[in-house]
């Protein structure tokens, strides 16, 4: 794992453009390491030729175009982080979401470890939710990945649980790197506005 990129993503989750200041800092290198012990990381996936019904709309179809089949994907850091963050809550406020922050940037990072045997013709992850998409497709992808294999469960909000979940999509068969230019957000993007990125340079 890249822990430079990871110490970068957790930063942007916390609202920093660069560096973290000295207390941030060091919240991150004493919070980090209970929450890489507490993870339990599991993925579950699942490859399609014939593009799932789910799929067969927008933003999906434009996103997918020029791919030869498609990788649904699960992933969750399991239920002990959602602990540590709760029992964080209750001693600090600051270091809860710090490590809140530190468990977030971790899951992307391990689901894009995971994804490297999937060879360098892929697009990067979509989840639905993304650029208007619903939300609540992701139901689709836990029912196609059995995602109550890994332990997870989703309510009818949409919420996955444990809540350092995730589940989305991989087109395979062309290149597509995360980037403000190619984004379907890029207009409307919180994070422009602010004059930074939602991903690690």
């Amino acid at each position: 794992m890249n822990y430079s990129d990871l110490h970068a993503l957790i930063l942007t989750y916390l609202g920093f453009h660069g560096a973290g200041n000295e207390e941030t800092e060091a919240l991150i290198s004493e919070v980090l390491p209970r929450v890489e012990q507490a993870a339990r990381f599991r993925r579950s996936e699942g490859r399609f030729t014939a593009l799932p019904l789910f799929l067969q709309k927008e933003p999906y179809l434009s996103f997918l175009s020029g791919c030869s089949s498609v990788v649904l994907e699960a992933v969750t850091l399991g239920g002990e982080v959602d602990l540590l963050i709760r029992r964080l809550s209750k001693e600090d406020v600051y270091q809860s979401f710090v490590a809140d922050a530190c468990a977030s940037a971790l899951l992307e990072a391990l689901a894009d470890e995971a994804e490297d045997p999937l060879g360098k013709q892929r697009t990067y992850r979509f989840c639905p939710g993304y650029g208007g998409s619903d939300i609540l497709d992701v139901k689709y992808i836990l029912e196609a990945v059995r995602g109550d294999r890994i332990g997870i469960t989703m309510q009818q909000s949409g919420l996955m649980l444990p809540q350092k979940t995730m589940a989305g999509f991989v087109g395979i068969g062309k290149t597509a790197h995360k980037s403000c230019a190619g984004c379907i957000l890029n207009e409307h993007c919180a994070y422009r506005k602010e004059g930074r990125v939602c991903y690690a340079k």
